[in-house]
């Protein structure tokens, strides 16, 4: 029986070795052992190994074929701040080895902006409740967001400071309902004052998008657009065929 004497959860020590291994490999040679291989190499169970396997084919690292057994993806090991994995800035910037700090302003009582209208037509004569957000990486602005909620959802209009929880987590605790998707545009934008805000030569093209987020009953809860800094940020993502 398996033993684990260590506080990580075994499927992740499992997922570990194997990240491990997958580093080292070569394109053309990244065939990996079978699963009953190394359960008995890592004196771990089938089921934990099978389950760090299905977390890194959820990741896109490894990938399954029927008959043929599991390949491990090298190329996609040191891919960072993947966007398709997680949009939760604070973690992205976290994993990269920065210091972050949050920033949020007060909350205002407004009317949509002509980019939350474009998004999200419905709005348009509705009152939003409008705020801020920084996050510093190393205390330098990484990125800039402008949140604009549905006025008639708000329970509570944020007030002005630093801040430690995520979009999801304030939604829930000023909204009337949670939050569960979002949808996104990426857009490419010449920004003078939000180059200088990253203190950047005005003319920088900067990298954005905007969101727009919906709750569990595909009702829309407001917009936001976000700004990052193109010196800290290097954004990636995975497509698979």
């Amino acid at each position: 029986m398996e033993e684990n004497k260590n506080e990580t959860p075994l499927y992740i020590q499992a997922k570990d070795y194997l990240l491990g291994i997958i580093r080292r490999m070569e394109g053309g040679a990244n065939q990996l052992e079978g699963e009953n291989l190394l359960a008995a190499k890592l004196g771990m169970s089938r089921e934990t190994i099978r389950k760090a396997m299905t977390t890194l084919i959820q990741e896109g690292i490894i990938t399954r074929r029927h008959g043929k057994g599991n390949y491990g993806h090298p190329s996609l090991t040191n891919l960072n701040m993947r966007i398709d994995l997680n949009s939760d800035f604070r973690r992205i910037l976290t994993s990269r080895g920065y210091t972050v700090r949050s920033f949020r302003s007060g909350g205002v009582v407004a009317t949509p902006s002509a980019g939350m209208i474009k998004r999200m037509p419905e709005a348009e004569g509705s009152a939003v409740v409008a705020f801020d957000l920084d996050l510093l990486a190393d205390g330098r602005p990484a990125i800039h967001g402008s949140v604009q909620l549905l006025r008639d959802i708000v329970t509570r209009i944020p007030q002005a400071g630093e801040y430690v929880d995520n979009i999801n987590e304030y939604l829930k605790d000023h909204c009337q309902t949670e939050s569960n998707h979002t949808t996104a545009w990426l857009l490419a934008e010449n920004n003078a004052a939000m180059a200088r805000h990253f203190s950047l030569e005005p003319g920088t093209a900067l990298l954005c998008w905007e969101e727009i987020y919906y709750d569990i009953t595909d009702r829309k809860m407001g917009y936001v657009k976000i700004y990052f800094n193109p010196e800290i940020m290097d954004l990636s993502l995975l497509l698979k065929f």
